[in-house]
């Protein structure tokens, strides 16, 4: 068993539920350029990385849904994959506003 593995385990999570869950970084608000608007490329690196987090975490949740409609048994995962989509997604709408802020210099 891996470090990762022992790690999932002990969180009682499976292993890429786990991992997903500590790549996830947390939001670091960009620098205020010379005209006091914040500088958005930070941001939309970062927008792009969780953009990618969303992709993955929706397929994991489809097939987690797959695996209940073929058993009618929803497995460890289901609830999991659904609840970290939701945090990835806040995640995305809370870059977006950050961006829209940085554009137009609100904060």
């Amino acid at each position: 068993m891996t470090a990762v593995e022992a790690n999932a385990a002990a969180a009682r999570m499976a292993t890429s539920a786990y991992l997903a869950e500590v790549g996830s970084a947390p939001l670091v608000p960009a620098p205020a350029g010379p005209d006091g608007a914040a500088e958005t490329g930070p941001l939309l690196v970062e927008l792009m990385g969780v953009h990618r987090q969303v992709r993955g975490a929706a397929h994991n949740l489809n097939q987690a849904v797959a695996r209940l409609h073929s058993t009618s048994e929803p497995g460890g995962d289901l609830a999991a994959a659904a609840a970290y989509l939701a945090r990835v997604a806040a995640r995305a709408d809370e870059l977006v506003t950050a961006i829209a802020a940085a554009q137009t210099g609100r904060r």
